[in-house]
């Protein structure tokens, strides 16, 4: 596994993601200072700004720690096949169920949509594929088409999972995708 790209945070970085998410429970997310912030996190703005800049700083940190923890899991799974990648995904979302429903309730999941291009990439593909170039427009132009396809997918299923409920199973919505492929197939033929 190529650890280089493992994301690791300092215990104030990690009270300042805790003092973040606490907040959110209690308050819309554009109503959140920075003030308010660090003494949630128990220190004081210069400590703030020594690691972030901004509080969207803080969500795009706590959401690469989620993306490294699910590269990990999946790295553990091992022969990663488009089944395996497929369930890994949604089972590690369904255990941060409360952290996507947050974020769609402050109206932030198009927060994480926008950051998974990359994270997803740097985070997931280059812990689990040791040979994927540093960057993704590195890669052959199929290739960039082909992860920007299934992530696209993958990213409007788990937003349409979130907004009905999570309701089906990590294993149903696999099998709903791969299904998916299919039929397009047959389609095609």
């Amino acid at each position: 596994m190529n650890t280089n790209q493992t994301v690791k945070i300092n215990r104030s970085q990690k009270c300042f993601i805790d003092a973040l998410l606490t907040l959110m429970q209690r308050k819309p997310y554009e109503e959140i200072t920075i003030t308010e912030l660090s003494e949630c996190a128990q220190y004081d703005r210069r400590t703030f700004y020594r690691h972030f800049k901004s509080k969207d700083d803080v969500l795009c940190l706590h959401c690469a720690t989620l993306l490294n923890e699910m590269a990990v899991i999946t790295n553990q799974k091992g022969q990663l096949t488009p089944y395996s990648g497929f369930l890994s995904y949604f089972e590690f979302w369904t255990k941060h169920k409360s952290f996507l429903c947050l974020l769609d309730e402050h109206n932030l999941l198009n927060f994480l949509g926008n950051k998974q291009e990359y994270l997803l990439y740097q985070y997931v593909g280059k812990l689990v594929h040791d040979d994927l170039p540093d960057e993704l427009s590195e890669n052959s132009e199929f290739s960039q088409y082909a992860y920007f396809f299934t992530q696209g997918g993958l990213w409007y299923t788990l937003v349409l999972w979130v907004r009905t409920g999570m309701k089906q199973s990590p294993e149903q919505l696999t099998k709903y995708i791969l299904n998916s492929f299919t039929q397009m197939t047959k389609l095609m033929l």
